[in-house]
């Protein structure tokens, strides 16, 4: 006796195979869209791990290279240094050894780092041809954008003494030397968030070099 099974697909049975597949697609497509935005967001935060960095290291190494040069004049001495809250310029040994420019080919240069509205500037001259403490000429190029804040410290171990502090302004009529160290503490706005970068602490090489009054 033969049994004849070809009675087909029910109605119920064809709903249930709908709804599997249905509930199949939205499980892949949830873990495809899972993966894209962990994908997207590993690949920002490297970015912007990236950029902190970039910005860091270009801060730090100018100001590495920080040379106490003294203006000697029949009258008095003027040491190239300006140290302020929110704005710092030095001269530096710290040169881009593939520039062709002239702030490159001097062997010293005026490096001026200060905020212009929300952009972070850095304005380089050749610091014995021109006007270091004007903002105008030489090359002057944006570090980076959207700057929320950016503030300088200067540590201090006066002569004689064996501690010492930090202060947020640097004046040469009292202190013709360069400072031990500079704090450089700054943020950014990113994706309407603001970012602050950890403090930048750089250690001045050259105070074995002091020129003290």
């Amino acid at each position: 006796m033969i049994l004849n099974n070809n009675r087909g697909i029910t109605l119920l049975e064809l709903l249930i195979a709908l709804s599997l597949a249905v509930v199949i697609l939205i499980t892949l497509f949830s873990g495809m869209r899972v993966g894209y935005k962990s994908q997207a967001s590993g690949s920002e935060k490297a970015e912007l791990t990236q950029k902190i960095q970039i910005i860091s290291d270009r801060i730090a190494w100018l100001i590495r290279g920080s040379y106490p040069f003294v203006l000697k004049q029949p009258d008095e001495q003027e040491l190239y240094f300006n140290g302020e809250s929110d704005r710092l310029g030095f001269v530096t040994t710290s040169i881009d050894e593939y520039g062709t420019g002239p702030e490159d080919t001097a062997g010293l240069k005026w490096v001026s780092i200060y905020k212009d509205d929300d952009v972070l500037k850095i304005r380089e001259h050749v610091y014995f041809l021109e006007d270091v403490w004007e903002d105008s000429g030489g090359k002057e190029y944006t570090l980076l954008s959207d700057l929320d804040d950016i503030s300088f410290e200067y540590f201090d171990i006066p002569e004689d003494e064996t501690e010492g502090s930090w202060s947020s302004e640097w004046d040469t009529d009292e202190k013709n030397y360069l400072p031990s160290a500079i704090k450089v503490s700054l943020s950014f706005m990113h994706n309407g968030q603001t970012v602050v970068i950890p403090q930048i602490l750089v250690h001045v090489n050259a105070t074995s070099r002091e020129f003290r009054k």
